[in-house]
């Protein structure tokens, strides 16, 4: 296995997830408008989450700017947010704030599993407890979206069809939007050449698939993803458990899908 300095995989992983992570603020202030008037919601949002997602921007850049001092991180970033922010407008989140936690259950979920995958595939023993300490973060976040989730689900009493949807589409977009904006500028922000032959975004999509397919963790996955929905029945139990295979499948897909429909651009 390569050096992190020569792995392409590993560079554009932890710089995609780098700016992913800086952008916490705007997400935050989306959140916001659909919380208004939930003090401890806004509370929490605003003195935990949003510090300790920051923090795991700081960390991956400061490894991105150690292990790569050629990229710019700053120009990358920068580009990146150009085209980032338009599409975190708030009039594009859910349409209620349970089916919005919920939807930030996958979201955190996902990182969670990503963030697995790379520290069990690094051999760098630094990545790898960069990896460990930013999972157990997000495994924590999601236990709060979750219970964000089931409060205000008390109410709202949404279908499962309902929440099916959320959820799928959700992690969708993690694959084929959320990763597509934090690569777009990595291959134009180095200062000379990169240290590696530059991978397409269907290279990066593929080598995410075999990464994950050898690494997943799919039962800490599906316990995540069924948690949230508090089912009892023995056929509304087997209706989330498929539930939960899909939106793995959907982390999974990587090279699949999405890597066709780039290779067309």
């Amino acid at each position: 296995m390569q050096s992190p300095h020569l792995n392409p995989f590993i560079f554009y992983a932890t710089a995609s997830a780098s700016f992913l992570e800086s952008r916490v603020e705007t997400y935050v202030e989306n959140l916001e408008a659909v919380f208004a008037g939930e003090q401890g919601i806004l509370a929490w949002l605003r003195d935990i989450w949003l510090p300790e997602e920051s923090e795991h921007g700081r960390l991956l850049k400061n490894y991105v700017e150690g292990t790569w001092p050629r990229f710019d991180w700053n120009r990358g970033f920068t580009l990146f947010s150009t085209r980032y922010i338009p599409r975190c407008d708030h009039s594009r989140l859910r349409p209620s704030p349970g089916l919005e936690a919920l939807a930030r259950c996958v979201t955190e979920t996902g990182a969670s599993m990503i963030y697995r995958c790379i520290g069990a595939y690094a051999i760098d023993p630094e990545l790898k407890a960069l990896m460990r300490r930013i999972s157990t973060d997000e495994v924590r976040h999601f236990r709060h979206f979750r219970d964000i989730h089931q409060h205000y689900d008390r109410t709202e009493r949404r279908t499962f069809l309902c929440k099916a949807h959320i959820m799928l589409a959700r992690a969708l977009l993690v694959r084929s939007e959320d990763l597509a904006l934090s690569f777009e500028p990595l291959n134009g922000s180095w200062n000379g050449a990169a240290p590696f032959i530059p991978w397409s975004y269907a290279d990066f999509l593929a080598g995410t698939a075999r990464v994950m397919q050898a690494h997943f963790p799919h039962e800490q996955a599906a316990r995540m993803l069924t948690s949230p929905l508090r089912t009892r029945s023995i056929a509304s139990r087997y209706a989330t458990s498929i539930l939960a295979a899909l939106v793995n499948r959907q982390f999974l897909n990587f090279g699949d899908s999405c890597t066709r429909s780039y290779r067309k651009q």
